[in-house]
């Protein structure tokens, strides 16, 4: 009985150890290596411990189980050349992995769907790529390198990707006519890290619980469009938005919700910042030393402070709504009549003593700002707040107005009956 147990034992080994040979070192590489440029490999389901280059044009699907490790000293896949497809597989990042990178790539048209990420390294590093695509991706950190790093990489595009628990989800120095679009950011420094990058498009995307939703510094022509920067308040030096050195762009239609500093905008120009929705921050904008821009449309509610600023000139800012703002209108147009102001005093005091910070809002802070107030030229004034601001939300509420009357007029209709029927019996 013993010798069969140990005959099981012996076959049930060899089977083990014949089944991981698809995944021993260079079979992967072979298979790839075997497919002629334009073709197409489907990998079988399995555990794959070794790195593989793509650098000619072709397609590699995975199939679902197939797990790529990285446990060496070069990154898992390096794709070179043009038009390489990987579409579906997990890799996974070892903690003694000696390569700095999970992905490099270089190259032309590549394109990259369906993977996740699981890293203790850099995700994925693009240097001299043009014109490649990545969507729906997952990638996974702990916190100490970038999800993403571009580097002399122009015109891609970047698209459904999640990223969390990293040090900036994309970060790009030299990089122009990038386009971010749908994707999601939290839990790390940077949602999205911007240097000196012109026409860079950042649409639609969520970036939340970070210490800075995006920042953008050092770029021309770019788009801000339509993206919730949320609850990036994880640092006492934490902001939704920071613009630094930005010039002839727009932000537009963006929700900035429940961080430290909403916007935090300084030595821009030339840019168009509008329709904007700043709301629950604790500073709703600061600005400083900007010029020539255009501030319309947006709206602050909630905010512990509205606006600081200091040192800004020939900027447009009227037709914002302020929910702190002393409202009259006379002629019925929708715009105050009273103009509202930024008075810097605070944002000068703390320059020069920085400990002030802790009687931000005191009541003795804001007798003294009153009594103290800034010259008339150091103020950045509304000069026509608007009266009243519709929330985007707001025509689901009216859809839902009908059906809330509804409620409440069978509500008070059965109170009546209840009240009319219990005094009759009495």
């Amino acid at each position: 009985m013993k010798g069969l147990l140990k005959l099981i034992l012996l076959v049930g080994i060899i089977s083990f150890v014949g089944g991981m040979e698809t995944s021993a070192d260079g079979s992967l590489q072979s298979q790839i290596n075997a497919v002629p440029a334009g073709g197409i490999l489907t990998i079988a389901a399995g555990i794959y411990q070794e790195p593989i280059v793509l650098k000619k044009p072709i397609v590699i699907e995975a199939e679902k189980g197939t797990i790529l490790k990285a446990c060496n000293s070069k990154p898992a896949i390096t794709i070179k050349g043009n038009s390489v497809t990987v579409k579906g597989i997990q890799i996974i990042s070892c903690k003694k992995d000696k390569s700095r990178v999970v992905i490099k790539m270089s190259g032309k048209n590549h394109h990259l769907e369906d993977l996740t990420l699981k890293i203790w390294k850099s995700g994925i590093y693009l240097e001299n790529v043009e014109k490649a695509s990545f969507r729906n991706l997952r990638l996974t950190g702990v916190g100490k390198e970038n999800g993403f790093e571009l580097w002399d990489s122009h015109h891609n595009t970047f698209e459904g990707i999640k990223v969390e628990h990293v040090q900036d989800g994309f970060y790009m120095e030299n990089s122009h006519h990038n386009t971010f679009s749908g994707n999601t950011i939290s839990d790390s420094r940077y949602g999205l890290h911007v240097m000196f990058s012109d026409n860079i498009t950042i649409i639609q995307n969520v970036s939340t619980r970070n210490f800075t939703g995006a920042m953008v510094m050092g770029t021309n022509h770019s788009v801000i469009e339509n993206n919730q920067l949320l609850e990036n308040n994880q640092n006492v030096n934490a902001q939704g938005l920071l613009l630094y050195d930005v010039h002839d762009s727009t932000v537009h239609h963006n929700r900035i919700t429940d961080n430290r500093v909403g916007m935090f905008i300084e030595d821009s120009s030339g840019n168009e910042i509008t329709d904007n929705e700043i709301t629950a921050n604790f500073v709703g904008a600061q600005i400083n030393r900007i010029e020539n821009n255009v501030i319309t449309g947006n709206a602050f509610i909630s905010n512990v402070n509205d606006f600081q600023a200091t040192e800004g000139t020939e900027n447009t800012i009227e037709g914002n709504y302020w929910d702190a703002a002393l409202k009259l209108d006379t002629d019925g147009d929708g715009k105050s009549n009273l103009p509202h102001s930024a008075d810097p005093f605070f944002l000068h005091l703390t320059r020069e003593t920085p400990p002030y910070q802790l009687f931000f809002q005191h009541p003795g802070m804001m007798l003294l700002q009153k009594m103290l107030k800034s010259p008339a030229n150091m103020l950045v004034t509304d000069r026509e707040p608007l009266m009243h601001h519709v929330l985007n939300n707001q025509p689901q509420l009216e859809q839902r107005a009908p059906t809330l009357w509804g409620i409440c007029l069978a509500m008070i209709f059965a109170s009546l009956l209840i009240i009319y029927f219990g005094r009759k019996r009495i």
